[in-house]
């Protein structure tokens, strides 16, 4: 075998494993593409599960003569350590016998599902 012949061979040796780890590497990237997305639907996923943080306070009245609780104030947050969101209706009160007064312009609707051992009350509206 001659001198160029050993080259010509050397060089297709080197092309085809240039090519094959340029292969190798691209399957890998994008393997650990797809397992980063999975990851991070995962947390979507995880981030949607709500929990109570806080305290829930419960604001009485008398309506009528009778105990009355007129407004639950509570805040919940993400189950993974996310930001907190506080779901009490905009109030004000102006003194009148009908308080508390819903704010002009609130624009959403919180709906509860209560049950304790008494009673069960599904789809409050809590606006």
């Amino acid at each position: 075998m001659t001198g160029l012949e050993t080259a010509i061979i050397l060089i297709a040796f080197v092309v085809v494993a240039s090519v094959f780890a340029f292969t190798v590497l691209s399957m890998g990237i994008f393997a650990s593409e797809r397992s980063k997305e999975t990851v991070f639907a995962g947390l979507q996923e995880a981030k949607s599960t709500l929990e109570p943080r806080g305290a829930t306070v419960a604001y009485k009245a008398d309506r009528g003569g009778t105990d009355t609780i007129y407004k639950v104030s509570f805040i919940i947050t993400n189950a993974v350590d996310g930001e907190p969101v506080d779901l009490t209706p905009p109030y004000t009160a102006d003194g009148s016998a009908t308080d508390p007064d819903i704010s002009s312009g609130a624009e959403y609707k919180t709906i509860i599902s209560y049950s304790d051992i008494n009673q069960v009350m599904s789809d409050v509206p809590g606006v």
